[in-house]
């Protein structure tokens, strides 16, 4: 499935977050192996996969900056 979208949408960078950010190299390395043996060459030429710097945090930053959350002050 991973391969099929980098086909399709053929983006710059592929971004790992949450608790998959925080395994490590050894997780990316295994991810950027699998996408690119099974994707186009011309699709993975330029394509970086790396971890988020928000590892765990990213859903709650996301909640937060949710289009309804902002200007509330609290987005519960």
């Amino acid at each position: 499935m991973p391969a099929s979208i980098v086909n399709f949408f053929n983006p710059a960078v592929i971004m790992i977050g949450g608790d998959l950010a925080e395994a490590g190299e050894h997780l990316l390395a295994s991810v950027r192996e699998v996408v690119y043996a099974r994707s186009l060459p011309l699709a993975t030429q330029r394509l970086g996969i790396r971890a988020s710097e928000l590892g765990g945090r990213a859903g709650v930053i996301k909640h937060v900056l949710a289009p309804e959350a902002v200007g509330q002050s609290n987005p519960a």
